[in-house]
This record gives C-alpha cells, structure tokens and sequence, in this order.
C-alpha cells in the first residue's frame, strides 16, 4: 500500500519498537478496506506472527493490530528463539540465508486452502517466502501476500 520510506520508518520505529499500538489506528482502516478488496472468496487471512519473547516483551503483534475488524486464522507460530536475532538486526545477507522460524500450529489442517498472508513491511522478502513455504508444505495450495508498505 505505501513505500517505506523515512516517515514509515519513524512510525514504526514509534509503533513496534516502542510500543505505541494506538498509532495502529493511523493505518487500520485503510489496511482493512484494502485488505477486504483483494480478498478472494474462500481465502483465509494469515497474519505473520511474533516470536513469544517479543510478545511478551512488546505486548502485541504489529500485524493483527493493523488488521483489527478482519476475521483471520491463527495458524503459524514464530519459534524464533530468545537468543537469536530479530530480522531487524540482521542484514540482508543474513536474512536471505536464515533457516524459517515458522511452525504450523499443532491441530491446525490448512489442507487444500487459499492464504492470504498478511505482513507489515517488505524489506527482502525472507519473512513472507518462509511464511509461505511453511504455508504450501502443509498443505496450503497457494498463498498469496499483502503489507502495509514495502
């Protein structure tokens, strides 16, 4: 929807980072209209989820706070672990080369589904492309993908 340019990275930096999550309200409607337009019938919405220690720590996930009023389904875990880094701290490099820290839910059955996954921002790639391999070889039959900015 917008290019992250120095603006984008100040919000962020003030809602992510330091945990401002009524800011979320700036972009919300308009993520969820957009969302709602490019939504195929039968397509389930799946937010990319945080890592525990950062949902612990920061107190919400950034995604499915932009993304409040839509029904989604909460299918992936983030097994990132406490002593690894953030995408944010590593560089291009190290993210394009990362082992994917998604998990399918225990119990979930995502067979035969269409996906929308839904991320904040777009910067290699690396987060969307674990997410969506995770996605297929568990028995998604396409993932498609939207963010807020890239």
């Amino acid at each position: 929807m917008f290019q992250y340019d120095e603006a984008m990275r100040n919000f962020f930096q003030h809602y992510k980072f330091q945990g401002d999550y009524l800011l979320r309200k700036v972009f919300q409607d308009q993520f969820v209209n957009f969302i709602q337009k490019i939504l195929k019938e039968n397509e389930l919405i799946v937010p990319i989820p945080v890592d525990e220690s950062t949902m612990i720590s920061r107190g919400f996930n950034q995604v499915t706070g932009l993304m409040e009023g839509l029904d989604w389904k909460d299918v992936l875990i983030n097994q990132r672990s406490n002593d690894s880094l953030h995408q944010f701290q590593r560089s291009r490099r190290e993210r394009l080369q990362q082992d994917s820290p998604f998990a399918l839910k225990s119990g979930c059955d995502i067979s035969g589904e269409h996906i929308l996954l839904v991320d904040d921002i777009y910067t290699t790639g690396a987060t969307l492309r674990q997410a969506r391999t995770t996605l297929l070889r568990n028995g998604a039959t396409q993932v498609r993908s939207v963010m807020l900015c890239r």
